[in-house]
């Protein structure tokens, strides 16, 4: 952001009525029209009218408003974004079908985060809670000139609200509801002397679980959560200004929740071992083992940033300097059933660092422009654990207890095959592990990252009506990762078959690969009248290659060798490079009362990085596609009908075709006999329609005023699968799922003094759906069809806030 960064007053704020939708619009209670929002996705402060982009923003106040909990709940209000699921996993959202599913670190997600233009990073640390924000900037698209490193599917740039002298800008926001729901938060400014002052803001929330294993009696999908924030800005009025940001987040919650369907092949294959396995009925509840820790999502976040502007008459230089760094464990019971098939648990720790210089011209002639470099070093280490019991591996892989088989092979024509015992595992006679029967697969992978990029943009205005712009940025990367098994840990004799397959003995084996790429984006814009904008762009995208952190090269995963340095390496996979064509519309009619933003657009992705495991295997490794053809339209519409009354509805139209896919079709050549079975089929998991709408009025009641909201989400069913629907594959589990309505209400009563009281209900149909919905599962697989993470249920609750 620049120094010209324009912010709406907080008195201002207090005196709007309600955020009028979520494209950030607010129709003040005197006049029938829709303010003017400023943002900064450009590098400039632009009204979001006058933005070349499919740029979404959102209000701290509406996002109040709605009940926003973290970052996630973003997705429900933006045309294209899909994917929002109750963990800290952040690579299950898609922008325009786009998203790389790999929870290992040695990729990188495809949103890119930013908070106050500072990188979030990925899983266990990009995912933090709303509060006390000015707002939020969502663009589509790819955005890797904008803002750099992993923005090639889109960018969501939160704003936080800074201290303003003179003005306390307190408010108190209080939350009590149905399964102990309870969040408080608040926000003040004070003065430090003449040039500088303070924001202080925090959040604690909490809320019981809904989710009952009726293995265990535990309840799930719960959470506690607390943080703060510290903002302070100097500026004593000279070139010089300063915003320092110090934010801390502890959080508690349940790890992903999978529920077993009981469909397809591979639940009859276990049943076929063990019995009858029965699903239970109510659509929230599981009947699952859990890992010895429980289900945990826990996270520890500190981050500080400062961001320095300088005025040198000419042109603003803009340095970003920010250090993040955290702490994450997370388990959860992947297989969805009562048995120990695969419990997965996730240690990690990581720093990251990077800075920014650029400098944003300040002329009033036809040509601005604004350059810059900037550079990043991350470090993360984690541990990961492959859990499975030993009697489940026996029966699934060899079709008999350990005991049975190992007394089998010792006795079988006197022992003659008795060699196999000791081929496999170096023994001939059977101890169950020590710890409870289980086997423990660890491994532990140790990342370096860093790069830099350079980046320059000219933009030139030929006439009141015509401009254009081109920017072009350079990207050098480079990855260091190393890999290990750690078999100390592991008490079973039957050794690593869980989740790598192979061992280190030696220690760890490393790699180093680096990556560069240019990216550039052209824009032309034409207004042919005030208040309306035509714009046409070109844009490229790249994110760097990265490493699979559960595989080796030679062999892969499952390859039974000894991986020694030198010799074997982490498995690799390459960067992936984007085209995309875009042309919008943007439109303010109505004296201002109608804003109208409409897009289209056709991309082409080259070697997409996507997750092509094996059939049978709970291990993500990601591969590069051939090319992946998508194509879209995205629109919202917001109006000021009366005085106080507005709405807002967006939607988005998403077609996509994949080509080269077949390392992605392991399921059609099980199933159809051909790993070509794919060619053409969509991305999965990526709804055809979405949409959304929200309503907000208000009715003058003596001083104060009643008012409400009424806002709706809709997303259409998706494939969850690439193989396309066949009796073949239908019977093995494929279908069509995901979709979802949801609607939540508010009304209440406002003051004139200040406090506001109001009833609210979430999910108010109270559908029940899931975050995802499972594909195939295989004949010869332990790993059943399962769904993922039940819908809430209608909750009522009260709020109140207070605005001093």
């Amino acid at each position: 952001m620049t120094r010209r960064h324009r912010s709406i007053p907080s008195s201002a704020r207090r005196g709007i009525s309600l955020a009028v939708s979520a494209a950030l619009f607010s129709a003040a209670s005197s006049a029938q029209q829709l303010e003017e929002v400023i943002v900064t996705a450009t590098k400039r402060a632009e009204s979001v009218m006058d933005v070349p982009l499919a740029v979404q923003a959102l209000s701290g106040d509406f996002l109040r408003t709605v009940n926003t909990d973290d970052i996630k709940d973003l997705v429900s209000f933006t045309p294209g974004v899909t994917g929002n699921s109750k963990d800290s996993f952040l690579d299950t959202i898609a922008v325009r079908g786009i998203s790389t599913n790999d929870f290992g670190n040695g990729g990188d997600p495809s949103l890119g985060v930013y908070k106050n233009g500072f990188y979030q990073g990925r899983n266990g640390a990009a995912v933090t809670s709303v509060f006390d924000l000015e707002r939020s900037e969502i663009l589509r698209g790819p955005q890797g000139f904008l803002f750099g490193r992993n923005s090639i599917a889109g960018a969501l740039n939160i704003i936080t609200r800074k201290p303003v002298r003179g003005d306390s800008d307190s408010y108190i926001d209080l939350r009590a509801g149905e399964r102990g729901i309870f969040r408080a938060e608040g926000g003040t400014n004070f003065d430090l002397g003449e040039a500088i002052a303070v924001r202080v803001a925090g959040l604690h929330s909490r809320e019981d679980g809904y989710v009952d294993n009726v293995i265990t009696g535990n309840e799930h999908i719960e959470h506690e959560k607390t943080a703060f924030r510290v903002t302070g800005v100097y500026d004593a009025g000279g070139a010089l200004d300063a915003t320092l940001y110090l934010e801390y987040e502890d959080r508690e919650q349940s790890g992903t929740i999978y529920r077993a369907t009981g469909n397809g092949p591979a639940y009859a294959f276990l049943e076929s071992i063990y019995g009858e396995i029965p699903v239970p009925g109510d659509p929230r509840d599981v009947r699952i083992d859990e890992p010895r820790n429980g289900l945990i999502d826990n996270g520890e976040i500190f981050q500080v940033g400062l961001e320095l502007n300088y005025d040198l008459g000419w042109a603003t230089l803009t340095s970003l300097t920010g250090y993040k760094d955290h702490d994450y464990h997370y388990t959860e019971d992947f297989d969805a059933t009562a048995l120990a098939i695969f419990n997965y648990e996730q240690v990690q720790e990581g720093e990251y660092f990077e800075q920014e210089l650029r400098l944003t011209s300040d002329t009033d002639g036809p040509l601005s422009w604004y350059a810059g470099v900037s550079y990043y070093r991350e470090e993360i280490d984690t541990e990961f654990l492959g859990q499975q019991a030993e009697d489940v591996y026996c029966n699934v892989y060899w079709g008999q207890s350990c005991a049975d088989l190992f007394e089998f092979y010792n006795t079988y024509y006197g022992g003659a095959y008795a060699y196999i015992l000791n081929d496999y595992w170096g023994t001939y006679s059977w101890t169950p592990s020590a710890n409870d029967g289980l086997i423990d697969d660890w491994n532990r992978t140790r990342g370096k990252y860093q790069g830099w990029a350079a980046y320059v943009d000219l933009q030139f205005r030929f006439s009141e009506q015509l401009d254009a712009s081109f920017g072009v940025r350079y990207n050098d990367d480079e990855k260091e990762m190393s890999q290990e098994v750690l078999t100390d840990r592991n008490q079973s004799l039957l050794g690593q078959v869980v989740q790598t397959g192979f061992t280190t003995p030696e220690g760890p084996v490393s790699d180093t690969q680096s990556w560069s790429e240019p990216t550039w984006r052209a824009v032309v814009n034409w207004r042919p009248t005030d208040g309306q904008l035509l714009y046409a762009s070109v844009t490229t995208g790249y994110k760097q290659g990265g490493f699979n952190s559960f595989s080796i090269t030679p062999g892969g995963p499952f390859s039974g060798v000894e991986a020694v340095p030198g010799q074997f390496r982490p498995s690799s996979f390459d960067s992936e490079t984007v085209i995309s064509y875009e042309v919008g519309y943007k439109g303010t009619h109505l004296d201002g009362a109608s804003q109208l933003q409409l897009n289209a657009f056709v991309y082409e992705y080259e070697d997409l990085q996507a997750t092509c495991s094996e059939p049978g295997s709970p291990i993500v490794v990601v591969c590069n596609t051939g090319t992946v053809d998508g194509q879209g339209v995205e629109g919202v519409w917001n109006y000021a009908f009366a005085e106080h009354w507005s709405f807002g509805v967006g939607f988005s139209w998403f077609d996509s075709e994949g080509k080269g896919v077949q390392d992605f079709c392991a399921d059609g050549e099980e199933f159809l006999g051909d790993r070509n079975a794919c060619e053409g089929s969509p991305l999965p998991g990526i709804p055809e329609w979405t949409a959304y709408a929200t309503l907000d009025g208000a009715i003058p009641l003596a001083s104060g005023e009643l008012y409400g909201n009424l806002t709706g989400f809709w997303e259409d069913d998706a494939p969850a699968d690439w193989v396309p629907f066949t009796p073949e594959t239908i019977a093995a589990g494929a279908r069509e799922g995901g979709g979802y309505t949801e609607v939540q209400a508010l009304a209440g009563y406002r003051s004139p003094v200040g406090w506001s009281l109001a009833l609210y209900v979430e999910n108010l149909l109270d559908d029940e759906y899931y975050d995802f919905e499972g594909g195939v599962s295989s004949a010869s697989s332990p790993y059943v069809q399962s769904d993922i993470s039940p819908s809430r249920p209608r909750t009522a609750g009260v709020r109140f806030s207070w605005n001093l």
